[in-house]
């Protein structure tokens, strides 16, 4: 068998590419290299270096080795999507961390998360960037949870409910609405579940399957709504995870299982 290796593309690259394409400046700390593959294909399919929308869609916790390992489930996703991307995420892989990097392009180190915990963070992020832009910006999730209260205080409109159930609804009827230029949606159930179980239980594979009906919603929603415009959709989960030899699910290892990320890309 072959040994699992570490991916190569560093998570700090997402939010100045992702900034590239909704035609918005890079926040202060986001690296000079970007995802070049993203950005060829939104030339490609939007036939401009920018989209005129951007849905991103965080479901918490579905690293790359699960997603290899349950391909049949994740097939309405994948099928949906013209590129995979796959990423190494900060560390340690904890949501606070990895979602500090993803929306900042900052390192551990210049954001200062190292551990679980969610710092009101104040340092320049996609949100900020979005809102100096006049890019009207709408963030749909889950309160009390890492993206809410690390973004806090931005100037954009925020939906926090009490389920991942609440937030897709919500995040539908936005994109119905056709009044935001971004959404950023943020879903917990696996996260959840895996912890309490592991992270192939059948209760967590079910979360699992939630979470790729909850895109093919917001696809759906999208390609309705959004007729006539370029819209850039991500499936961009934060971190993998792992079951521990006390046999409930975790993550926070420097190894390949929480470290390996792949995000899923399409322009429609």
């Amino acid at each position: 068998m072959s040994e699992v290796k570490f991916f190569e593309t560093p998570l700090t690259r997402f939010a100045g590419t992702i900034a590239d394409i909704t035609g918005v400046a890079a926040p202060e700390f986001s690296p000079a290299e970007r995802v070049e593959e993203i950005k060829a294909l939104v030339a490609e399919k939007a036939g401009k270096p920018t989209v005129d929308k951007a849905v991103i869609y965080n479901p918490d916790a579905l690293g790359a080795w699960f997603i290899d390992k349950y391909v049949d489930m994740f097939k309405p996703m994948t099928e949906r999507s013209l590129l995979r991307v796959d990423y190494l995420t900060s560390f340690p892989p904890k949501t606070p961390v990895c979602f500090g990097t993803m929306f900042t392009g900052a390192t551990p180190e210049q954001h200062g998360i190292h551990e679980y915990v969610k710092p009101h963070l104040t340092i320049d992020s996609l949100f900020d960037r979005w809102a100096a832009a006049g890019k009207k910006t709408a963030m749909v999730s889950v309160a009390g949870q890492s993206i809410p209260r690390l973004f806090q205080g931005r100037d954009i409109d925020y939906f926090l409910y009490k389920s991942d159930r609440a937030v897709i609804e919500k995040a539908v009827e936005l994109i119905k609405s056709g009044e935001y230029d971004v959404i950023e949606v943020y879903v917990m159930e696996y996260d959840t579940v895996m912890h309490m179980t592991h992270p192939k239980s059948i209760f967590a594979k079910a979360a699992a399957r939630r979470h790729v009906e909850g895109y093919v919603k917001l696809y759906e929603a999208v390609s309705e709504a959004y007729k006539g415009q370029s819209t850039f959709l991500a499936f961009a989960p934060d971190h993998g995870v792992h079951r521990e030899k006390y046999l409930l699910g975790n993550h926070g290892k420097n190894i390949p299982e929480d470290m390996n990320l792949s995000h899923f890309y399409t322009v429609i």
